[in-house]
């Protein structure tokens, strides 16, 4: 009988994170799922965590160490790890002109240089067998930017970036990389976004407050109207783990086509033209 497959998720303790521990519990896989220390007991008593084939870890993925000794250990336990689906991540919800360098070193070393590292604890076992697969969780924010998501936006460019230079170079060991990018989730994700410190001293009393509430409505509203869910993005991802070739590149929802396509079909002066017209309140915007 053929070996179970070793998956290593990241950011399971909700949404799509969560909803993948479920789709891959009910295949023949072994999964080690991490969550942040905070939400480790809550995730250890869901049900489906008392699973043989499911392991919960404790994990900040800015804690290199101890993301290296999961990898280790996952190792000692089961075997290699034949999966590696990089989807923990947050979010800042600031101006450019409101983000410190802490917070920006906040959300590059969550959403970029934590995947990044794991995924170099990962491949000289999968480039020894020749084999594995690579699945890391962008945006369309990692492929057009918004106002107020700077930050967030720039690292989710690294992380394509990076990821399309791995397709290049782990390609000749049959190891697959794939960047899946979601869009709108109908969620309350948007409620879980970070505010650098300035945008938290300064709120009521800013230049950009117009910036920040209309875009906070827009994107609640969009979110709340939206047909996709966690679960049908943890869909996408698991067929991409199971697809024998699959694409650098993936849409986890309907709107991240129809973003793809109008950004590659405009010109790109009229593209910037347009979106900037139908910004929400933009005649408000810096008065």
């Amino acid at each position: 009988m053929e070996k179970s497959k070793i998956v290593l998720i990241t950011g399971c303790s909700s949404g799509i994170g969560k909803e993948l521990l479920s789709i891959f519990n009910r295949s023949p896989y072994k999964v080690v799922g991490t969550t942040l220390p905070e939400s480790f007991e809550t995730l250890s008593k869901d049900p489906m965590a008392s699973s043989d084939r499911i392991w919960i870890r404790r994990l900040n993925v800015v804690d290199y160490e101890k993301a290296s000794r999961i990898v280790r250990e996952t190792e000692e336990k089961w075997g290699a790890i034949d999966i590696l689906i990089n989807n923990a991540g947050i979010s800042y919800r600031s101006v450019v002109e409101d983000m410190g360098v802490e917070d920006e070193q906040t959300q590059i070393q969550v959403n970029y240089l934590g995947p990044m590292h794991l995924i170099r604890e990962c491949i000289p076992s999968m480039r020894e067998r020749r084999s594995g697969r690579i699945i890391n969780i962008s945006s369309v924010g990692g492929m057009m930017a918004m106002p107020t998501m700077a930050s967030y936006s720039a690292s989710k460019f690294a992380l394509e970036g990076a990821s399309e230079s791995l397709w290049y170079e782990l390609k000749p060991w049959n190891i697959h990389v794939t960047l899946v990018r979601p869009g709108f989730i109908n969620s309350l994700a948007f409620r879980k976004v970070f505010y650098s410190k300035k945008r938290q001293e300064s709120q009521g009393a800013s230049p950009y407050d117009p910036h920040y509430e209309n875009m906070t409505q827009f994107v609640e509203k969009l979110m709340r109207k939206s047909p996709c869910t966690s679960e049908s993005v943890a869909r996408v991802i698991f067929k991409v783990a199971q697809a024998r070739k699959p694409r650098l590149r993936v849409p986890g929802t309907i709107d991240a086509r129809v973003f793809y396509f109008i950004r590659r079909l405009l010109p790109r002066l009229l593209y910037h033209k347009l979106l900037y017209h139908f910004l929400p309140g933009i005649r408000q915007w810096g008065k």
